[in-house]
């Protein structure tokens, strides 16, 4: 029989705490996930949402055709509902986590809304919002969204 020197190691007993090692690095970096990703998401939106406003504020100028502006606002609509889904699928673990993703959702909602609005106020010739009412909408998207990447941790 073979025998191993005093205080030698076997492969299986430095495997266990290598595997402990992982299982705390994985619970640490999973706890981060949501908040990364409502982070990642209100910064895409929030890009998407001051794009609007720049066609919203050249459509009421005379400088941007209303095409063209119907055309960013429904790209801006496309990036928040993408946005909007990414956050949904999200499986939250924590309480503070499915806070945030809650919160995130309402945020979002209301940005497409916001962006609603505006697309609406563009397509209208008359009886439905004006221009200036669907900017104030965007301002108040774009408000939301600085607000929750801010809560989110600003990465």
């Amino acid at each position: 029989m073979l025998t191993r020197p005093a205080g030698a190691r076997t492969a299986r007993s430095a495997l266990v705490p290598l595997a402990c090692l992982a299982a705390l690095l994985a619970s640490c970096s999973a706890g981060g996930t949501v908040t990364d990703a409502v982070s990642t998401a209100a910064k895409d939106s929030s890009s998407a949402i001051s794009t609007a406003r720049l066609a919203v504020g050249l459509d009421s100028g005379g400088k941007l055709t209303k095409a063209a502006t119907s055309t960013t606002l429904d790209d801006a609509l496309k990036e928040v509902q993408t946005s909007r889904n990414t956050v949904m699928q999200l499986s939250p673990t924590s309480s503070e986590d499915r806070q945030m993703r809650e919160e995130a959702l309402k945020v979002l909602d209301s940005s497409a809304a916001g962006l609603t609005t505006a697309r609406d106020a563009v397509s209208s010739d008359d009886g439905g919002p004006s221009l200036s009412e669907g900017d104030k909408a965007l301002a108040a998207a774009e408000e939301a969204l600085t607000g929750l990447q801010e809560k989110a941790g600003g990465k």
